[in-house]
Parts: C-alpha cells; sequence; structure tokens
C-alpha cells in the first residue's frame, strides 16, 4: 500500500541517480569525501571507549535490578529494533530538518556505495560508514523518554538495563554495518561470511539490496535483524535482473513503498 511519505519520496533513486552520475564505479568519489585528519583507528577506539564508558554507568545503575527486571532485555532490544527502523527510514532517508543525517546517509554513504560496489578498498572508507562517536550521546537522549518512563515503572535499575539494552544494540549494530561493508577475503580469514547460506550472508545480503538506489528509500531499514522490516511490510529480497522485466511485483519478499 502506497505511503504519503512513500509517495514523496518515489523518485528519490532517480533523483539521485541524475545528480550523482557514475564514476570509476562509484556515485561518489570515496576519497574526496574523506576529511584528512580521519584515521579508522582512532574512530574505532573513540567510539569504543564512549560506548563502553556508557556501558559500564549502565550496569552499575542496574547493578541492584532483579532478576526479573533482566528479564525484561529483550523487550528492550525489540524496542531498538524498531527505533533502527524508524530513524533509517525517515530521518536518514527523508529530506527532513535538520537535514545533517539525510545528507550524511541518503546521499554520501549511499553515493559512495551502490549495491554493485559495497566493499570498502581501505580502512579511511569507514569514515563514510560508521557514525560519529558523539551519535551515542545524541541516541540514548533521544531515546531517554523511554529511560523516564523504566525510571517511574521499575526505578533507577530499571532505567539502567534499558541503556544497556541501548548501547550493546548501538555496538552490534556499528559492528554488523561495518563488517557488511568489508571485503569477503578480510572476512574469510576471520571465517565470517564462508557458507553462502549462512546468517550473516543472508543479513549481508538484505542491506546490500538496501543500497539499490532505486530502492533506498522504500525498502530494508534494518541494518541488523529485519524484524521490523518484516512487521511493518518493508523487507524485499532482491531480483535478479534478467527476472526484473517478466516480475516486477516479486514481493512478499516485495515490499510496498
Amino acid at each position: 500500500m502506497p505511503t504519503r511519505a512513500g509517495s514523496a519520496s518515489a523518485l528519490e533513486g532517480d533523483a539521485f541517480r541524475a545528480a550523482h552520475p557514475p564514476s570509476h564505479g562509484h556515485h561518489l568519489n570515496r576519497a574526496e569525501q574523506i576529511p584528512a585528519s580521519f584515521s579508522a583507528k582512532g574512530q574505532i577506539v573513540r567510539t569504543a571507549t564512549l560506548a563502553i564508558t556508557l556501558l559500564t554507568v549502565s550496569l552499575w545503575v542496574a547493578r541492584d535490578a532483579s532478576p526479573r527486571s533482566w528479564l525484561l532485555l529483550p523487550a528492550f532490544w525489540l524496542f531498538a529494533n524498531f527505533f533502527e527502523w524508524t530513524v533509517h527510514r525517515f530521518p536518514m532517508h527523508r529530506p527532513l530538518q535538520p537535514r545533517i543525517m539525510y545528507r550524511n546517509h541518503a546521499q554520501v554513504h549511499h553515493g559512495a556505495f551502490t549495491e554493485e560496489d559495497m566493499p570498502i578498498q581501505n580502512p579511511r572508507e569507514l569514515w563514510l560508514i560508521m557514525m560519529p562517536w558523539y551519535t551515542i550521546v545524541m541516541l540514548l537522549i533521544g531515546v531517554s523518554p523511554v529511560a523516564v518512563l523504566a525510571a517511574l515503572v521499575g526505578g533507577l535499575p530499571l532505567a539502567g538495563i534499558f541503556y544497556v539494552g541501548a548501547l550493546s544494540y548501538f555496538l552490534f549494530y556499528e559492528t554488523l554495518h561495518a563488517m557488511y561493508h568489508l571485503p569477503s577475503a578480510t572476512l574469510a580469514r576471520v571465517g565470517v561470511g564462508v557458507h553462502p547460506r549462512g546468517l550473516f550472508r543472508r543479513l549481508q545480503a538484505h542491506h546490500t539490496h538496501h543500497h539499490e538506489l532505486r530502492r533506498m528509500a522504500h525498502v530494508n531499514f534494518n541494518v541488523t535483524f529485519p524484524l521490523a522490516d518484516v512487521m511493518l511490510g518493508t523487507r524485499e529480497r532482491h531480483v535478479p535482473h534478467k527476472a526484473e522485466a517478466s516480475a516486477p511485483a516479486a514481493v512478499g519478499s516485495r515490499a510496498a513503498s
């Protein structure tokens, strides 16, 4: 079923193609987008240090939580899955104000990595994939109403558990997203993605299809597990190009946009 938001962005992929014609296999020159001062190692260290520090604080706040309260952790991860879907579908793929998330994601990230050319060529290109370290703080502020509600219902320890869930989910998201964009040879060296029909390859294929410019504003918004995509009707499997002409609506798999 078409939605108003979907209709408003129906030509986003075509408009992006027109604005950024292909060049050397990419729609944007990756190197030109990366600040000279960027260090992939520094980015990873800053993000990991801040996340682990905040995770430690959250665990300390949750130290007196009952075992029953910890049973709510999967519910908080479920919330995070739908929160991920919402942020990815709207501010990242709709030109909403402020447009910084739309520009950095829909225009820069998707311009640098198309479904036909997903892997990075050197570690500096992680700048085009990983979120800035301060994004963690912004996200925690964004979900703070849920933490406040958790504190009102179950006290501060439950709020601590909520932030444990939020931070662990963020780290999982960032790690998995970066892995989707690593060369297959790099992943194979650590035993990841060696089975073509394994879980990682299925999740990677889900994300790769999201990078198809004509579909990026409409489908496959979960980078982690596509639970919200399935529940909200936006999961779509890739249809080989030869079959597209004869089966343009092969969804069940093909999500309504």
